[in-house]
């Protein structure tokens, strides 16, 4: 397999867990999934030197989820279970759109303590990520503080928003923590529906300008079939979305993010401590490559990513 000129370690932590996709004639189609898991695996097929921090279950989906990191060339650093894992019943409209309905009482993968990966975790990394279901309250009020501890370290931050406020007992203050959040990390990616998730009304892409900040240097926004941008304070760049027969969006999104966050570390530009985002040619070269993963991916049933050598 070829392989990129892959220059840190990404160490990425949150959910994995099962879609259960409901068929047209209600029977239920077991996916493995979850945000943070289909990053992991998109980056190691990429070629990235990735590490998955969160616990797995010893349950029989655990060990299929495990299977598939390590299929993906991704390094399992933590460990199992005995909490089941997560589900998620996904049904999928007419236009491929999914709603999600989550099941995460008692899981493995909230069994990480985030002072864990403080402590032991992050030896070598150079990006750490997180994100989606993991930000929602209480889980998210200790990654919160895990971002702003990581401000004095010389590692790369990385959140995707990927908000779920259907399943939030209280949406107001699951908005509230992620926007602290988002404003903790070097990278971020939100959707135009994220950020009406937050309470940004209007333009999507004025409200993403609002996001960059002191620390955050770089803001993708995907809007789905109208394309992304990646924000800068040095400027902004646009990428079509890709023009494919869609089977489904499922994990288009991971995958398009691990191809852009893959390309910028090929070219030298998630270096920890790095003052000033990527050049304007380094980011069209990383979103038009993380539009080509995500085009892969939206040609196939679920989250599949590609390996590099199919692009």
């Amino acid at each position: 397999m070829t392989t990129v000129a892959a220059r840190g370690c990404f160490v990425v932590c949150g959910e994995a867990l099962v879609d259960l996709i409901q068929r047209p004639d209600g029977l239920l189609d077991p996916r493995l999934g979850g945000s943070p898991w289909n990053l992991a695996r998109a980056l190691g097929r990429l070629g990235c030197t990735v590490r998955y921090r969160s616990p797995l279950s010893q349950d029989g989906w655990g060990r299929q989820l495990a299977a598939a990191l390590d299929d993906s060339q991704v390094l399992r650093t933590g460990g199992r279970g005995a909490r089941p894992t997560s589900l998620a019943v996904v049904k999928v409209d007419a236009a491929g759109q999914p709603d999600y309905a989550f099941y995460r009482e008692g899981v493995a993968d909230r069994e990480l303590a985030p002072a864990d990966v403080l402590r032991e975790g992050l030896q070598g990394a150079s990006v750490f990520h997180v994100g989606s279901l993991a930000l929602m309250p209480p889980d998210g009020m200790a990654w919160r503080d895990l971002l702003a501890s990581l401000q004095s370290r010389s590692i790369c931050t990385s959140i995707d928003a990927n908000m779920r406020p259907m399943v939030a007992s209280d949406r107001a203050a699951y908005a509230a923590l992620v926007g602290q959040t988002l404003g903790l990390a070097r990278v971020v990616k939100v959707s135009d529906e994220d950020l009406r998730a937050l309470g940004h009304e209007g333009d999507a892409l004025q409200a993403a300008r609002g996001l960059l900040g002191t620390v955050t240097q770089m803001v993708v926004l995907t809007l789905g079939q109208d394309g992304a941008w990646c924000l800068t304070r040095e400027g902004e760049c646009f990428q079509p979305a890709p023009r494919v027969s869609v089977v489904d969006t499922v994990g288009a999104g991971d995958c398009f993010y691990a191809g852009f966050l893959a390309a910028l570390d090929e070219r030298g530009c998630l270096t920890p401590g790095a003052e000033s985002p990527p050049a304007a040619a380094d980011v069209a070269a990383a979103l038009a490559f993380g539009s080509r993963c995500a085009a892969h991916d939206l040609q196939r049933a679920g989250c599949e990513p590609p390996w590099r050598h199919e692009l």
